[in-house]
């Protein structure tokens, strides 16, 4: 029997509002059938070559895949090859194969073709069948070797971003080739993924909420985040969802996996034990990854009980990572996406190793006819490329630190937000100007507060609400650079007796956020005071007070 997987029970999440009898069929159609766990995982020593065409040389699914594998298996010790070659066809991957695939002596090797083996036109027995023989002559000579085949049906298109695409129903044809992938994997006994059902359910999906959405923007190519989705689905051929980070109760004191650093009513800091080193999703493709499940997938889960009734924003080095959820969400569990630093590292080695194997093999090993000149200039490449996975390796040896912050969800709006503020140190380099109220955490210089640098502690900045509040909550954040340290907060109703409400001492070379939650008081100034600073200069003189926003919460005074 085939082993086949269509997603998980971690299905796409509903946006508020999508409510229709259409957008719930498609949510079914991406349930079926549920399977949570890898057919095989990839074993220690294992060689993946990822096999394609132009979509696998965009070089992106294939470094989500080794992305997650590395950080789901960091004691294993597995190398990856991209294989991609833009306008091929499974005939043309058949031809090439000895000279692209099997040179790497692969113990496994994933098929992605399809996208151009249709030809663009409305589907005919002659393409498929061409398409058939390809996959199939290819999936014979890798067997041959005992090489592990993992077969992926051809992912959509957007048939909104080219008119013939629509005219030939195109996705119509690239389903039916689907089905000969999922044959072929029966008959010979390969892994196999649909990755074109679930695909194409997340764009429908994604469409009923905005006409205008694409994933996929020349209409065959994925985006970032259109290949994201893809992965997420690919990656069930050969691992399992990250395990859980750990399991807390707040009533009893107890905690599995993350240790209790401080609880309140408003906030509670924990930091974790367990070693997990951190997939790192890029911000802006945070939206389609949690619609798409890949978060509850590919992130650990985090349960928190014994929280009082209420909504709440996670936080992970000061960035809120799971936002607005209740404390019955949280005691069922929920995924805690780890924006760390060593997590892009890991993204970024992966990305630049994927770089210099393209070039090795595509700009020299294939230019060179001579085969001991060409080798004399390989060899010391390809230990470079071995040198990329050594380094990969050396950077999963140690699972950076981890601070969660449960924070309660402020009451009323944010009464700061574009508010004027007054600076004790005027910034004479126009840095930041309305930077602290401007509703952005962004650390540049158009968006982050920097005071002036001189060079006398204590120095303040106040903002003028414009009106009374009965104030609740103030957050306030720095940047990774600078070298901001002990923040005083205090509030004023006449800008002259101000009352200290909280204190806090930020991290140099970390970007962070910190919550002061106060009994309601009422205010209509809010001052921060600068008391100190690191003294190691990190970008910029000591001398500046960085802040990236102030927000200030509560209801106003009528």
């Amino acid at each position: 029997m085939v082993n086949s997987i269509h997603g998980d029970k971690s299905m796409i999440q509903l946006k508020s509002k999508l409510g229709s009898v259409m957008a719930i069929a498609v949510m079914l159609v991406m349930m079926l059938p549920a399977m949570a766990h890898a057919q095989t995982p990839l074993k220690d020593g294992d060689r993946v070559v990822i096999y394609g065409d132009s979509i696998t040389q965009q070089r992106l699914y294939s470094r989500y895949l080794q992305q997650y594998v590395n950080c789901r298996y960091p004691e294993k010790k597995i190398t990856f090859i991209n294989a991609g070659w833009s306008g091929d066809r499974a005939p043309g991957g058949l031809r090439r194969l000895e000279r692209d695939v099997l040179i790497h002596n692969p113990t496994v090797v994933t098929l992605f073709f399809g996208m151009n083996d249709g030809s663009y036109r409305a589907v005919e027995d002659g393409i498929v069948k061409t398409f058939r023989d390809g996959m199939e002559g290819i999936i014979k000579a890798l067997q041959a070797k005992d090489v592990r085949v993992v077969v992926y049906t051809p992912g959509c298109v957007d048939p909104d971003r080219r008119k013939p695409l629509a005219d030939c129903d195109y996705n119509k044809n690239l389903e039916a080739l689907g089905n000969a992938c999922k044959e072929l994997a029966e008959q010979y006994n390969c892994d196999f993924v649909d990755v074109f059902h679930p695909m194409l359910a997340f764009q429908n999906q994604q469409k009923e909420i905005n006409a205008k959405y694409t994933m996929i923007p020349d209409a065959v190519h994925p985006s970032a985040e259109g290949h994201l989705v893809m992965a997420r689905y690919m990656l069930t051929a050969f691992a399992e969802p990250m395990p859980p980070m750990g399991i807390v109760d707040l009533t009893s004191g107890s905690a599995e996996g993350v240790s209790i650093v401080s609880k309140s009513d408003t906030q509670v800091q924990l930091k974790s034990t367990t070693k997990q080193f951190p997939f790192w999703i890029d911000q802006r493709s945070m939206d389609a990854a949690r619609d798409c499940g890949l978060t509850d997938f590919a992130t650990p889960k985090l349960v928190v009980k014994g929280l009082i009734e209420g909504a709440y924003d996670v936080q992970v080095g000061g960035v809120t990572v799971y936002p607005n959820t209740s404390a019955k969400e949280l005691a069922q569990g929920v995924s805690i996406v780890l924006p760390t630093e060593m997590g892009k590292v890991l993204h970024d080695l992966i990305a630049d190793k994927e770089g210099s194997y393209f070039n090795t093999w595509r700009n020299i090993r294939l230019k060179i006819n001579d085969e001991s000149y060409r080798d004399q200039i390989v060899k010391p490449l390809m230990d470079v490329d071995a040198s990329y996975h050594q380094a990969i390796w050396a950077t999963l040896s140690q699972s950076p630190e981890v601070t969660i912050d449960i924070v309660s969800k402020p009451e009323g709006g944010n009464l700061a937000q574009g508010c004027k503020y007054e600076s004790s140190d005027p910034n004479q380099y126009n840095w930041g100007i309305g930077g602290l109220t401007d509703g952005s955490w962004k650390g540049t210089s158009s968006n982050c507060f920097a005071s002036g640098d001189a060079g006398t502690f204590p120095k303040n900045v106040t903002i003028d609400l414009n009106k009374t509040a009965e104030v609740n909550s103030i957050v306030i954040g720095v940047p990774a650079f600078g070298s901001t340290k002990t923040v005083k907060v205090s509030i004023s109703a006449d800008n002259k007796e101000f009352t200290e409400v909280g204190e806090y001492e930020f991290s140099q070379r970390k970007e962070e956020r910190h919550t002061f939650t106060i009994p309601p008081a009422k205010a209509q100034f809010v001052r921060l005071t600068y008391v100190d600073k690191h003294t190691p200069q990190v970008g910029y003189s000591p001398n500046f007070a960085f802040t990236t926003e102030c927000e200030v919460y509560g209801k106003p005074v009528k």
